[in-house]
């Protein structure tokens, strides 16, 4: 009788152990991207074209994860919570080298966080404050800031706005041929970049060829020529973000820079096309 009570005592003890072993999962909230929008004036800072891969996601100042758009996650919390959301970017176009943009903005919102709620999130971000743009190009003006070298034989003609291939406005379309085979253009005026921060150029493209991008050096000793990134062909517009100083663009003793692309008829081609747009250089 005695040891019968002593189990039927015994058992809620035991279960009340069994919750604290085995706590119950918090149950999470949601929170949902489709994407980043971007804004920009465009008279100082260009279009706002732009390609933000991911999102590099903060919660309450500690990072969640990184996510590729369009995408909608757990988070654990109930209540308000800051959800901080940066632009993610392929560096110098390659799936491998994910990077939030350091030239943008970081978007903060305040989310009442409930179990099973999704929450939509429309980050929209802009150039950071202070972002110098050392050259601009967008074909939509007279005045080309890109100009032949000595080494061009190549045509860069203006599309119109109403061209299929056109991307936004006006672009440059860059036309080699077996007696045109060489496409050099460059910066029609040199500029400064620093050492101590980042610099990029962004650029809109399409092409039938590779090209390459790259920079030209003065030195103290002369012109350096310094190749950063080949563009492979592509039958649909693309923007790439290129880090210059990854690149090994930049050098310590630097008076100026310009940058230049270039690229030589394939052999065995009879022609081929290169579309340009929304050319940037910041930092």
């Amino acid at each position: 009788m005695s040891l019968k009570l002593i189990v039927f005592l015994a058992a809620p003890v035991l279960l009340n152990s069994c919750d604290v072993i085995n706590p119950a999962e918090p149950v999470p909230a949601y929170i949902k991207l489709d994407s980043s929008s971007f804004e920009t004036s465009y008279v100082d800072e260009g279009s706002n074209l732009n390609s933000f891969v991911d999102g590099w996601i903060y919660v309450d100042g500690n990072y969640l994860g990184t996510y590729e758009y369009p995408f909608t996650i757990p988070v654990i919390g109930e209540g308000q919570h800051k959800i901080s959301v940066r632009a993610g970017i392929l560096k110098n176009g390659i799936s491998g080298s994910r990077a939030a943009y350091p030239k943008t903005s970081t978007f903060d919102t305040i989310v009442n966080l409930q179990p099973n709620q999704i929450n939509i999130i429309n980050p929209t971000v802009k150039y950071l404050d202070g972002i110098v743009f050392a050259q601009m190009e967008d074909f939509d003006d007279g005045s080309l800031t890109l100009v032949p070298t000595g080494t061009n034989s190549a045509t860069l003609n203006i599309t119109s706005a109403n061209d299929p291939n056109a991307l936004e406005g006006n672009s440059g379309h860059v036309v080699m041929d077996i007696t045109h085979p060489d496409f050099e253009f460059a910066s029609a005026n040199a500029f400064y970049l620093p050492i101590s921060t980042e610099s990029y150029v962004e650029l809109n493209y399409k092409c039938t060829q590779e090209f390459s991008l790259g920079v030209f050096v003065t030195t103290i000793s002369g012109v350096v020529q310094s190749s950063v990134l080949n563009l492979r062909p592509t039958s649909t517009w693309k923007k790439v973000y290129v880090n210059l100083n990854e690149g090994e663009a930049i050098f310590n003793n630097a008076i100026e820079y310009k940058i230049y692309l270039k690229s030589r008829l394939t052999q065995g081609s009879s022609s081929a096309d290169i579309y340009l747009d929304n050319l940037k250089v910041l930092y």
